[in-house]
């Protein structure tokens, strides 16, 4: 037997404020969650992203944003460097490794001389 629904609720009156409760549920835990999503110091990347004199204003979603990418890429680009650290039977990695790298994908080019 299923239960009895009655009131607002059958007549979708109570849909939206169930969605509203649901959103500010998820907005609490996505303020809570980025603390968590990502180990780079959003105040930091906030100022960082300041310097350019373009940016006047930067939303805490986009700083978000530019912290997880920049997370993204430097676990990407460890990973690589290790890959020629492993494979040279080392477990330090090298400046070499980090050249190796950076020889190796096209799209590192734009990191070719930064460590010189």
């Amino acid at each position: 037997m299923e239960p009895d629904v009655t009131g607002s609720q059958q007549n979708g009156e109570g849909d939206s404020e169930a969605k509203a409760g649901t959103e500010d549920m998820m907005n609490a835990s996505m303020s809570t969650k980025s603390n968590r999503i990502t180990r780079l110091p959003l105040t930091r990347i906030k100022n960082i992203m300041k310097t350019d004199p373009d940016v006047t204003l930067a939303s805490q979603e986009s700083v978000l944003l530019i912290a997880k990418a920049t997370e993204m890429f430097l676990q990407h680009f460890a990973k690589m460097s290790y890959g020629h650290t492993a494979r040279s039977k080392r477990k330090t990695i090298k400046r070499q490794d980090i050249d190796l790298s950076v020889e190796a994908l096209d799209a590192y080019a734009f990191l070719e001389g930064m460590l010189e």
